[in-house]
């Protein structure tokens, strides 16, 4: 299983925000660094003898970004008469911003860009420096922090579902592995429309994406800026929470999903509390109306190794929050070995009723 589990659903489509340094694999720059207390002139002669380093990073001697050197500023101080007399013997803090731009490569690329984008004008185009561990590692150029982005929103593009203009399985992917590499503790709430192909093949799909549409709306004004939420396809979304105040964010849904579904009912079947139809081999039916299932998975750091373990455990919590009546919520409370390909040892589902 290489995806958060899908149920297909006749009538639905399926499609297969957050992009990452190391999760891009794209090359940094990376000259080589100097040692914080090393001479101005020193660092004058290695940009003389290579035009194309436009910077050089300060480190100490556990490589541990101190600043940044730019051509910029070298040649603004070196650039006038008596400048080399003056600044030759000393140090290379006259040259050296202390401030600059430090990620990690495992940081969002949002977070970078803004970090870059709000700085200075003087010092917009400086590159950022990546670190591994706290490590210098590379420089990361403004270019190349443009091109990382460009190639992001494209692939968004392709990967968000029409209806929704949600991202899909692969940004569901990737950002679930991204806060596993991260160490990140989080929730993921796998969400379900209860009853949604009945309420599609009765009333007809344009009502039926106006139902995906409400539920991408409600799941959207419940996250926060923190937060992350996907459709997986048709009726199946996926909303990754931070694990302060998640139960109050996934009971606020299920409220107004309860208020504001009911007016896409005639008001005989509001009035019955049941649709009356026909299956596929022509029976007639009463179908329940449309609710929500909501299977929580708490991932805490170091609890899974990737978004297919994840997957896993999220299709079987979901088959559990199917079989209640009613909006509900179901959280996974098993507790998987210390080693990774070991069975689970106990399974404990929690079930709340809205």
């Amino acid at each position: 299983m290489n995806t958060l589990p899908q149920q297909p659903q006749e009538g639905s489509i399926s499609a297969p925000e957050h992009g990452e340094i190391g999760r891009a694999g794209f090359g940094l720059e990376t000259p080589e660094a100097v040692q914080f207390g090393c001479l101005a002139i020193d660092v004058l002669q290695r940009f003389r003898g290579d035009a194309r380093v436009m910077a050089i990073p300060v480190v100490n001697a556990q490589m541990q970004p101190e600043g940044l050197v730019t051509r910029r500023q070298t040649l603004a101080v070196f650039g006038y008469k008596f400048s080399y007399e003056l600044n030759s013997r000393k140090g290379v803090e006259i040259l050296m911003d202390k401030q600059p731009v430090i990620f990690d490569v495992n940081a969002d690329i949002d977070t970078i860009s803004r970090a870059m984008t709000e700085r200075d004008e003087l010092c917009a185009f400086d590159p950022a420096i990546m670190t591994t561990n706290g490590q210098y590692c590379g420089l990361l150029s403004v270019i190349t922090l443009l091109k990382q982005l460009t190639d992001i929103r494209i692939e968004l593009a392709f990967d968000s579902n029409p209806l929704s203009r949600l991202p899909g399985n692969n940004s569901i992917n990737r950002e679930v592995d991204a806060r596993l590499r991260q160490g990140a503790s989080f929730m993921l709430v796998y969400v379900d429309i209860d009853s949604f192909k009945a309420f599609n093949d009765h009333y007809g799909y344009e009502r039926g994406d106006r139902v995906i549409q409400l539920v991408t709306a409600l799941l959207k004004d419940a996250a926060s800026a923190q937060d992350f939420v996907g459709h997986v396809g048709g009726d199946d979304f996926v909303m990754l929470l931070e694990p302060f105040e998640w139960r109050q964010k996934v009971e606020s849904v299920l409220r107004q999903f309860s208020i504001e579904s009911a007016p896409l009912y005639h008001a005989d079947d509001r009035q019955r509390g049941f649709i009356i139809a026909e299956n596929r081999q022509g029976e007639i039916m009463h179908f329940a109306m449309m609710s929500l299932s909501m299977a929580v998975i708490p991932c805490e750091a170091g609890t899974y190794q990737s978004h297919i373990a994840v997957a896993e455990v999220a299709s079987e919590v979901k088959h559990l929050a199917k079989k209640k009546v009613g909006n509900s919520i179901v959280v996974n409370r098993r507790t998987p070995e210390p080693a990774p390909n070991q069975k689970i040892l106990t399974t404990e589902a929690e079930k709340t009723k809205t």
